[in-house]
C-alpha cells in the first residue's frame, strides 16, 4: 500500500489470479505460495533441444520449412533484446502507470515474416497425445500467455502481428524400432489475439492487493 516503488507482477502471477483469486492474494500479499507440481523434465529438454535447432535459421535468417502450413514466411528472430527478454532472470517488462505495476514476462521465442516483417510471440510446447490436438482442446490459457506477451513486446517498440504462435511437439504414433529414437510431428497452430483484458485485470488486481480482505477460493482450487 502508498509504496511509490513499482510493484512486480510476473505473467505467471497473472495466470495464478485468473486461477484462484485466494492463492493469488495470499501469494503476492503474504509470500505464501501454492505447492508446486513436479517439474516436466523430459518435455522441457524436448523444447529446449528444438529451440537449438533454430538457431541455424535464427543466425541466417532462413525461412522455418514447416511455417508454410499456416501459409508464412516465417523464420526466429534475432532481436538482439531476445537473450535478456527470454532469460528466467531478466525478461521483458513495462511499467503500467495507472496502477504502478511492472508487467513481467519470460518470452519463449519471437518470430518474424518475412513478407510483412511483423514479429510473431511464440510458444514452444512438447506433448504426446494419441488424440489429435486442435484449437477446441487446447488450453486457451496459452493465448491469454501469447496476448500479454505481444502486448509487452508492443509497448518495447516491437512491431508485432494481432496473431500469435503456437508449436507443438507432438510425439508420433509412427514409433521406430530402434529404442534411441522418438519422431515428434510439428504443429502449428496461429489465432487472432485478445488485448482488451489486459488493462482491466490490471486495475482489478490492484484494487484486490489494496484491501486487507482475503478474497475466497475459486470453486475448482
Amino acid at each position: 500500500k502508498n509504496n511509490l516503488t513499482p510493484f512486480t507482477i510476473s505473467r505467471s502471477k497473472i495466470d495464478l489470479f485468473f486461477d484462484c483469486n485466494r492463492c493469488f492474494y495470499l501469494d503476492q500479499r503474504f509470500g505464501i505460495k501454492r505447492p508446486h507440481g513436479a517439474t516436466l523434465v523430459i518435455n522441457n529438454f524436448i523444447v529446449n533441444h528444438f529451440k537449438s535447432d533454430l538457431q541455424k535459421y535464427r543466425i541466417n535468417k532462413k525461412i522455418f520449412p514447416e511455417s508454410s502450413k499456416i501459409n508464412k514466411n516465417l523464420f526466429p528472430s534475432n532481436n538482439s533484446h531476445l537473450q535478456d527478454w527470454s532469460h528466467p532472470f531478466k525478461g521483458i517488462s513495462h511499467l503500467d502507470k495507472n496502477t504502478n505495476f511492472r508487467i513481467k514476462a519470460n518470452l519463449d521465442d519471437i518470430w518474424e515474416c518475412a513478407d510483412t516483417k511483423k514479429c510473431f510471440p511464440v510458444i514452444v510446447k512438447s506433448t504426446s497425445r494419441k488424440k489429435d490436438i486442435s484449437y477446441e482442446n487446447i488450453w486457451p490459457g496459452y493465448w491469454k500467455q501469447l496476448s500479454l506477451y505481444s502486448y509487452l513486446l508492443s509497448k518495447n517498440s516491437v512491431k508485432v502481428s494481432n496473431t500469435g504462435l503456437l508449436v507443438y511437439l507432438n510425439a508420433s504414433e509412427n514409433v521406430s524400432y530402434d529404442p534411441k529414437k522418438i519422431d515428434f510431428d510439428i504443429l502449428f497452430f496461429e489465432k487472432e489475439l485478445e488485448f482488451s483484458w489486459i488493462e482491466p485485470t490490471l486495475n482489478i488486481i490492484f484494487k484486490l492487493l489494496n484491501t486487507d480482505t482475503v478474497p475466497l477460493n475459486s470453486y475448482d482450487c
